[in-house]
């Protein structure tokens, strides 16, 4: 029997998570399983590329009053293609399908992809209620998982953990193939919009390095609201002419390509998709222990990783890489090795596809 997955997200943007979902829908065999999509906002990009059915419910808010057309909206969506199992992701997605479980014998799937920095006691009190509804959840690493076990009391059983996977050969030529150090490029992927990010500990960072090294050029790819206040901490630390912003990105490959080394700074993360594409460029990386990162970064042999906010030792660790050729075509080496064991997409696609049929049977 083919089994029709219906996928619910907010909508489908450009950030790690959305990148994932729309890779397992195109790799997913489609003998054994249909895809579908529902987003909650209007989309562009991904939303017409995938040729799948799909919908868009325009959701409002739960306190709207065309709250209840939209659940059965989506209610009518499931009933029509004979939906199996509904897949969410983040938390109105999570609501809503709870909302329209008693009306459907469907099973629900939650996912689980950071350690709830955004809850609030309203937002935990919700999911807590919804709970009882899913047959399963997956996490994208052991240390979300363990979060969700210990703060909500899940039991360990019900979380599957699935790595993030990522196509090897998709980035493109590796700065460890003929890499050379005369103009090395010190990078960090990551969005400036949450002070989670950190962004102002790479740049303090990035100016220490820049008293030693002072051939070294930096490089924030992402944007946000923050960018203006970071570009004038770059500045006041006398970083403006090494220091760039690249601003919002589609394809931060094409950046990641040309680092020496890839820096997270982040003092939460779940599963890290920048790092991934670190390592998968052949990038050294350097990053805080903090969440899953240790899951990504093992201590000294394909990385390192630093305490969140000490950002002397993130300094340090930079310039060894910078400093130590055979070190960086080892730890580069390293990367492109343990994404090919451990991270790649197929291995993540073929264990989506093994859970799922789990929960069938169940």
């Amino acid at each position: 029997m083919k089994v029709n997955i219906l996928y619910l997200i907010q909508y489908l943007g450009h950030g790690g998570t959305e990148k994932q979902l729309v890779q397992l829908i195109r790799g997913l065999d489609r003998s054994c399983f249909q895809p579908h999509l529902c987003t909650l906002k209007p989309s562009e990009g991904y939303f017409e590329e995938l040729s799948i059915p799909k919908i868009c419910l325009q959701f409002g808010s739960f306190s709207h009053f065309s709250m209840l057309p939209k659940v059965a909206q989506l209610s009518s969506f499931i009933r029509l293609h004979n939906i199996h199992i509904v897949q969410t992701f983040f938390q109105d997605p999570f609501l809503l399908a709870a909302m329209v479980k008693p009306l459907h014998k469907i099973r629900l799937l939650g996912s689980f992809r950071d350690l709830g920095f955004w809850r609030t006691p309203a937002a935990t009190c919700k999911m807590r209620i919804a709970y009882p509804f899913f047959s399963g959840f997956i996490a994208n690493s052991q240390a979300v998982k363990e979060h969700f076990v210990q703060t909500d009391r899940i039991r360990p059983d019900r979380i599957e953990v699935i790595y993030n996977g990522f196509e090897l050969g998709s980035e493109g030529p590796r700065p460890s193939e003929g890499a050379t150090f005369r103009f090395p490029l010190v990078g960090i992927v990551a969005n400036c919009n949450r002070q989670v990010k950190r962004v102002h500990d790479f740049i303090h960072a990035a100016a220490l390095v820049h008293r030693n090294l002072r051939d070294v050029r930096f490089i924030v790819v992402g944007d946000g609201p923050q960018r203006p206040l970071l570009e004038e901490l770059g500045r006041t630390l006398g970083l403006a002419d090494v220091l760039t912003f690249t601003g919002r990105v589609a394809t931060p490959l094409d950046f990641i390509r040309n680092f020496s080394v890839g820096v997270i700074a982040s003092e939460t993360e779940g599963f890290c998709n920048a790092i991934l594409e670190y390592m998968a460029c052949g990038v050294p990386v350097v990053a805080t222990a903090t969440g899953g990162n240790p899951e990504l970064v093992r201590e000294g042999e394909n990385g390192f990783l630093v305490p969140v906010g000490d950002v002397v030792l993130m300094a340090k660790k930079i310039e060894q890489f910078l400093m130590q050729e055979p070190l960086h075509a080892k730890v580069a080496e390293a990367n492109l090795a343990r994404v090919a064991d451990d991270f790649s997409l197929s291995r993540m696609i073929a264990r989506h596809k093994s859970y799922y049929d789990q929960v069938m049977e169940n």
